[in-house]
């Protein structure tokens, strides 16, 4: 979940650059025990399952909240272990304003968060990129952008792809830029309507002991069921009854806070069979690739500063992008999504290491190749409770989102960034759709919330 909209025109400007949310007091939680009906059912523990909780629990009301993994976060999970120091193994940035809330929240428990660097740096065949190099990729980046927005806007619902004039020598770059890495998919494969509606985001913000570790956090408070995994919702009978791993639960109301992509595979069935409208938003709303191949790079021999964004022109398809000493440390990721992000989670394992290995010849040298250590790659694609990274409507299906922000037989609502309109792909647009669902089913249930 990241966006690369770029700002600045000149290489000068591209290298310069709410209310908090309560402590939720552990006597409000009202989790159910193990036995009984609750107000609320929630499946999911990720951003979007900890948000509906937490309000769930600020109006008094009782929730079972149920996790399929060992562990709270979802697509937000920030691993310690590998290189022994933060690093998040899914989202890894903070969009504002949507994400302020969260930001502030953890600001007050100590946690250090801080703006991320403005724009990026670009490399263009083994060299940092002159000024005219800049301006043109920018401005090739606004032109694919426009063009798309425009399409989507006028209603034509197509392939981005199609949207597309003649983009010249930074073709491949703005594609990869505007397409994988801000879409998980490439641009045959995303909706122009859903691409449009896409909210502007004001800039991004780090939390340097990890974004899972800030979610983690939000999720203190709360009472959540690892490692129960939720089989079958049934919307039949007087309560909604959910099967799991460890028995069954009943409640009044259920909030699928999973992604589309677990239902759209069975692992969740929903009965009865879903309608229609909202089967097809299940199937059409997917999930794309993105992946970060980590590794550890000594002595900083491209003089980068901490956690700088690193373009680089590309000649083909097999584009990627780096984020660049990680908390001011010597570990870095190689961003690689779409296309070429599933080919590499389909491979060997050491595909990933090899493919970061001969990017970093391409753009640096075989000296600078050569120093690389450790290298650890994620496959969110391959992920059982995610299948993917994050959402794009597929052609043709971008008013299909809103089906995600209706209520299900009067007693289910969705959450999770693919239902939000506009701010999918993102931590923040999670976060806003649990609360959006918390307040939908308090009032199914009769409970009037802020």
């Amino acid at each position: 979940m990241t966006d690369p909209r770029l700002s600045p025109l000149t290489r000068r400007a591209f290298l310069a650059g709410g209310a908090a949310l309560g402590a939720l007091p552990l006597g409000v939680t009202r989790a159910l025990g193990q036995q009984g009906e609750a107000d609320v059912i929630i499946i999911g523990a990720g951003a979007a399952g900890i948000s509906a909780a937490r309000r769930i629990a600020e109006a008094g009301r009782s929730y079972v909240l149920i996790e399929a993994t060992n562990r709270v976060g979802g697509r937000t999970v920030t691993d310690t272990a590998v290189f022994g120091v933060p690093l998040d193994l899914g989202a890894a940035r903070l969009n504002m304003p949507a994400a302020r809330p969260m930001a502030a929240y953890g600001r007050a428990e100590g946690l250090d968060i801080v703006r991320a660097p403005e724009g990026g740096r670009l490399y263009v065949n083994g060299r940092e990129a002159r000024d005219t190099d800049y301006e043109a990729f920018v401005a090739t980046v606004r032109r694919a952008e426009r063009a798309i927005g425009a399409a989507g806007d006028a209603g034509r619902d197509m392939p981005a792809a199609r949207a597309l004039p003649d983009l010249g020598p930074w073709g491949h770059t703005a594609r990869f830029v505007v397409g994988p890495i801000g879409c998980a998919k490439d641009l045959d494969q995303v909706s122009t309507v859903d691409f449009a509606r896409a909210e502007e985001r004001e800039g991004e913000e780090i939390c340097r002991q990890g974004i899972g570790t800030l979610v983690a956090q939000l999720a203190r408070p709360l009472t959540v069921r690892l490692e129960t995994v939720a089989r079958s919702v049934e919307l039949t009978g007087r309560l909604v009854t959910v099967q799991t791993n460890k028995g069954t639960l009943q409640g009044r109301s259920v909030i699928v806070a999973v992604p589309p992509s677990v239902i759209a595979s069975g692992r969740l069935r929903i009965l009865p069979n879903l309608q229609p409208r909202y089967r097809m938003a299940v199937e059409k709303i997917t999930l794309g690739a993105y992946d970060h191949i980590a590794f550890r790079l000594p002595r900083n021999p491209a003089g980068f500063a901490a956690d700088e964004t690193v373009y680089f022109k590309a000649d083909g398809p097999r584009a990627y992008m780096m984020r660049a000493r990680i908390g001011g440390t010597d570990l870095y990721t190689l961003d690689v999504a779409g296309d070429v992000a599933t080919g590499l989670a389909n491979a060997a394992p050491e595909a990933a290491a090899a493919f970061a290995k001969e990017a970093l010849t391409r753009e640096f040298g075989a000296d600078t190749a050569a120093r690389m250590g450790k290298v650890h790659a994620t496959r969110w694609s391959k992920e059982p409770y995610a299948l993917g990274a994050f959402s794009c409507a597929l052609p043709g299906y971008g008013n299909m989102r809103r089906a995600f922000i209706e209520t299900v037989g009067g007693r289910m609502v969705f959450a999770g960034e693919h239902a939000h309109e506009t701010l999918w792909g993102t931590v923040g647009g999670a976060w806003l759709s649990g609360e959006r669902a918390a307040r939908q089913v308090l009032g199914l249930i009769g409970v009037r919330s802020g």
